[in-house]
């Protein structure tokens, strides 16, 4: 057996080992068989690398969270029989808005937290009606309605977003009326007192506040992502697509088919890569701005496409 002497210094531990006679009987064991083992000292922050002390697993980085959560339904405008304007560059709008969407569903699928729901993946007939309704079903916070204009004037250009409205001048009207001609009851506002009481339900709820900060938020970026490409500017709509949404809830109308130059950029996927960022984008911002007063949970930072 062996005797244990434990002397501190300075803070130091000093471990000495003084062997003594054996009981009659009993052989001496080795010397610190039952010597007290004393954890090493720390060196420079380092853990104990005792035998017997488990070392502790690493802390995960904490993430950096800045996007509301948010469900996203995006709306390829037209679809199956419903073809839409026809560009210069030979492609339907249907098409068009569908290849559109896809790119906008694969940028905000990307970010941490955020779904996206579609009215149609395919092409099929969508009623307009329908389109809010499935949105609402999925539980979609916003509905972004997309699109290509057309124009009889070969010279008409540029980028405008809707909200839902008495058109706010005659061009408006005019879009409003080419979209809805699929519409079983596209009628003027003033006309029909279910729509008042629409307008009167989304004043009253937020909605109809809301969906201007989101027109306003996509349209801004459009504008800067495409500076060549004039402003036509936020404006309210009579959209038949827009008047039974629940949600916050826009029409973008993302360039005219019909202009000889304008028509031909819409069809060039880098060209889509870009509004697709920028519709991205203005999403996003929205959801910053809303995420605080609606207490949503937040998530991770942008990617852009490749």
């Amino acid at each position: 057996m062996t005797r244990v002497l434990v002397l501190v210094l300075s803070g130091f531990a000093l471990l000495a080992a003084t062997p003594v006679a054996a009981a009659p009987g009993q052989t001496a064991g080795p010397a610190g068989r039952d010597a007290l083992v004393l954890p090493k000292k720390k060196v420079s922050g380092k853990p104990s690398s005792s035998v017997g002390v488990p070392a502790q697993k690493p802390r995960k980085a904490a993430v950096d969270r800045s996007f509301p959560a948010m469900r996203v339904a995006l709306d390829p405008g037209h679809g199956g029989l419903s073809t839409g304007a026809i560009g210069v560059a030979g492609i339907y709008e249907k098409h068009l808005m569908l290849s559109l969407a896809r790119k906008v569903r694969t940028l905000l699928e990307a970010e941490v937290g955020i779904e996206v729901f579609m009215t149609r993946d395919g092409d099929e007939d969508v009623d307009l009606a329908s389109r809010p309704a499935r949105a609402a079903a999925a539980g979609a916070d916003i509905f972004v309605s997309l699109h290509g204009n057309a124009s009889p004037l070969p010279d008409v250009r540029g980028v405008e977003t809707f909200f839902l409205g008495a058109a706010s001048d005659p061009g408006a009207d005019e879009v409003s009326r080419r979209e809805n001609a699929e519409a079983v009851t596209p009628g003027p506002m003033a006309d029909d007192p279910a729509v008042s009481a629409i307008l009167s339900d989304l004043r009253r709820n937020g909605n109809l506040s809301e969906s201007a900060s989101l027109a306003e938020a996509i349209h801004r970026l459009l504008v800067a992502a495409c500076p060549d490409t004039p402003s036509r500017n936020v404006r309210q709509g009579n959209f038949a697509v827009l008047r039974r949404a629940s949600m916050p809830a826009v029409v973008v109308e993302v360039g005219f088919m019909t202009h000889a130059v304008e028509g031909h950029r819409l069809a060039l996927p880098s060209y889509q890569d870009k509004l697709a960022i920028a519709i991205r984008d203005g999403i996003l911002a929205f959801a910053r701005r809303t995420g605080a007063a609606h207490a949503f949970v937040t998530r991770g930072s942008p990617t852009r496409i490749p």
